[in-house]
């Protein structure tokens, strides 16, 4: 290619070269654009939310509902609470203010602050359920399904009234308000729960828990009926309800029944080592 053809090529490039700087520099404009766009925006709405929080911060609260209680007073459960109208209504601890009412009061499962709009809180109470009651030393306590202690008497025959399911449970020395009572292991809310669920819940009048291996209920008041470990539960008290409905029971005699093993059960009265009743095999 001659001098000549080459200018004429560099002329024809140039164009389209100056083309592609252009295009570049209004692309790199348009994002520093976008940027210092989005960065106003940012710093717009952090000014709005300090002028907020700052407004806000200096408004009292002047509302405050409390939901769900039943077993406490309502004014109590506010000085309690330390919540009063003095309060900033973004001023309040939350977490204070729910851990020392759970902490106070044993039947408060949970407490929770809601927003109510514009001015005040919703004090949302849940409350516990008393499932059982036991006898610690000379006291009688009401307790949850999950054990957790929930109130004290010197009388069994509020609870007894109330329905409560009775259980004896050995080696527990001291209860505390509000704790949970910790046995060996994990194993006995869910007998309980087994129990409670059984063809006999409408019957049992007591637990007696030695430990996982020991296992005894009480029926009518009459039966005393040896569960051994804490397998097989429903089996078990299916079998004896059988067993029971069989009996012939002398009228003002206990009867101890031993369904530890489902092979072999058998049915004596109480204290009388030689008074059989019936053998099944």
């Amino acid at each position: 290619m001659t001098e000549a053809g080459y200018r004429k090529q560099d002329k024809r490039c140039a164009p389209a070269e100056q083309v592609n700087h252009g295009e570049n520099g209004n692309m790199h404009q348009d994002l520093s654009y976008r940027i210092l766009k989005v960065m106003l925006l940012l710093m717009c709405g952090l000014a709005l939310w300090g002028l907020f929080s700052w407004l806000f911060s200096s408004i009292p609260l002047r509302n405050l509902q409390v939901e769900g209680l039943t077993r406490y007073g309502e004014e109590e459960v506010l000085i309690t609470s330390g919540l009063s109208s003095a309060d900033r209504l973004l001023g309040v601890d939350r977490d204070a203010v729910e851990q020392s009412l759970t902490a106070f009061y044993p039947y408060i499962r949970t407490a929770r602050l809601v927003y109510a709009f514009p001015m005040g809180y919703r004090l949302v109470i849940e409350e516990e359920e008393a499932a059982y009651y036991t006898r610690v030393a000379d006291d009688y306590f009401a307790l949850s399904a999950e054990l957790k202690v929930l109130e004290k008497a010197q009388s069994s025959r509020r609870f007894a009234e109330q329905g409560l399911q009775r259980i004896t449970l050995s080696g527990i020395q001291s209860a505390m308000l509000g704790e949970t009572l910790h046995y060996d292991g994990d194993y006995l809310t869910h007998l309980l729960q087994e129990i409670s669920d059984s063809v006999l819940a409408d019957r049992v009048t007591d637990v007696v828990i030695g430990d996982r291996y020991h296992l005894s209920v009480i029926c009518d008041d009459v039966y005393t009926l040896y569960l051994g470990d804490v397998h097989s539960i429903d089996a078990k008290m299916r079998l004896a309800l059988l067993m029971m409905q069989d009996a012939e029971l002398p009228q003002g005699y206990r009867a101890k029944m031993d369904v530890s093993n489902l092979k072999k059960t058998s049915i004596r009265l109480e204290d009388m080592q030689d008074a059989a009743l019936s053998v099944t095999d």
